[in-house]
């Protein structure tokens, strides 16, 4: 714990104080939403709903908060077998639950559901310090198997109703299982080339904010495309590798663009 360390979550909070302030502007006057007053749509960036991904600083705020305390219990364990438990503890108590509440049912304990952040900070506390590097081949399979069961149960099973998840959610069974086989796929990898280098390190340090501003594409550019090429919900898959790109890449120049303005200012001042 130091000032230095909480001096970090200014840049963040600023980043969702603009883009918010941004997206306002654009849901008033562009998508002619809702006339509220200034004072309402100033609540709805305490609440975080005026950015309606907003909710990930939401979460953010209160990780950053316990961040110092989680790293001083996680090196409070004393052997990498209990560092395991806790680890399938929290997968357990997170993943279980979307898998197994649904349609009516409460089969298991679901009340720490939302603790999901700590499953993964945590295991990306284990992978710092024992940095696994399992066969890439592995990890591959385990990728493409856990990825092919819905849309395999869907196209087997599911007619004339929007997508069924069978496995669950992004934090469940099979979601944490994707996510970490994922990070453990690239977090060693070797990219060769310099320029691929400086274009991953670009997109990483503008990942929030294009993360910030992508609702502002997604209502830009979805709409467009089910007006003029989609006859229904189905045809995404068609288009998603158009899709994707444009969404990628609108939010990466206006994510430049807001950073390269600030650094200048910055400079000035």
């Amino acid at each position: 714990m130091s000032r230095k360390y909480y001096r970090g979550c200014v840049r963040v909070l600023f980043a969702y104080l603009l883009f918010s302030i941004v997206t306002i502007l654009f849901r008033r006057y562009y998508l002619h939403e809702e006339q509220l007053s200034w004072l309402q749509w100033g609540l709805k960036v305490l609440d975080f709903s005026a950015i309606p991904y907003g909710w990930y600083i939401e979460m953010w705020i209160g990780l950053f908060l316990l961040t110092p305390f989680l790293n001083m219990l996680y090196k409070a364990i004393p052997t990498r077998r209990q560092k395991h438990v806790l680890l399938l503890t929290l997968y357990l108590m997170t993943a279980l639950p979307d898998l197994l509440n649904r349609y009516g049912l409460h089969l298991v304990p679901g009340f720490w559901i939302k603790i999901y952040p700590l499953m993964f900070f945590f295991a990306g506390s284990y992978v710092r310090e024992y940095s696994p590097q399992p066969a890439k081949w592995k990890l591959v399979a385990v990728i493409v198997l856990l990825c092919i069961i819905n849309p395999t149960f869907n196209a087997l099973f599911v007619s004339n109703h929007t997508m069924i998840s069978p496995t669950g959610g992004f934090a469940g069974v099979t979601g944490t299982v994707i996510a970490v086989a994922v990070f453990l796929l690239l977090y060693k990898a070797n990219f060769g080339s310099p320029w691929l280098r400086a274009a991953l390190m670009k997109v990483s340090v503008l990942s929030l904010d294009m993360y910030l501003c992508c609702y502002m594409m997604d209502r830009l550019v979805y709409p467009y495309f089910l007006e003029h090429y989609f006859v229904d919900q189905s045809q995404f898959g068609i288009y998603f590798f158009v899709i994707v790109p444009i969404l990628f890449a609108g939010s990466f120049a206006i994510a430049w663009v807001k950073d390269t303005v600030c650094k200048r200012m910055s400079k000035q001042l």
